[in-house]
């Protein structure tokens, strides 16, 4: 997992510089120049989706996602528990589903389409959605082990 993290790291990192100078080109293009570069604002909405298709499931591994707890607070150890557990199979299920087989409905309906402004296939795009589910399960699997583990751990103690 730690060898994913830091090639995450470094991919998400690269994305940020890419679209820091894509943003500071497109505003020098516009400003200065007083003629806006017609292919920055393409290749900013690009890298701002893979940006996030890669970023969710890092920040999800990092356990540093969104989360509500009010409601989980109240719950026992073993409830929490059975809860992280019912969670991972859900995100499991979604990532599985709607993200790995709609994501690859949706690359293969894009085969022969190109992006406007930069002439790329739009696969290339669309791609990040079933990378995306992959990583999900990559990183909710590693998760759900744990947690059972741990669900073990705590009904062996009583």
């Amino acid at each position: 997992m730690k060898k994913l993290n830091k090639v995450l790291e470094y991919i998400l990192a690269f994305l940020v510089v890419v679209m820091v100078v894509g943003c500071f080109w497109q505003i020098f293009t516009r400003f200065v120049l007083n003629n806006a570069s017609s292919w920055t604002e393409e290749l900013l909405r690009y890298a701002l989706i893979w940006l996030t298709m890669l970023g969710v499931p890092y920040a999800y591994g990092k356990e540093q996602h969104i989360s509500i707890g009010f409601i989980t607070t109240t719950f026992t150890k073993k409830g929490s528990l059975r809860n992280k557990i019912f969670i991972e199979i859900l995100v499991l299920f979604l990532s599985a589903f709607v993200l790995i087989a709609g994501g690859i409905m949706v690359t293969i309906n894009a085969v022969g389409q190109l992006s406007p402004a930069m002439g790329i296939p739009m696969q290339f795009y669309y791609v990040g959605a079933p990378i995306c589910g992959v990583l999900m399960i990559i990183y909710s699997g590693e998760r759900l082990i744990r947690f059972v583990k741990e669900l073990k751990e705590t009904k062996e103690e009583k």
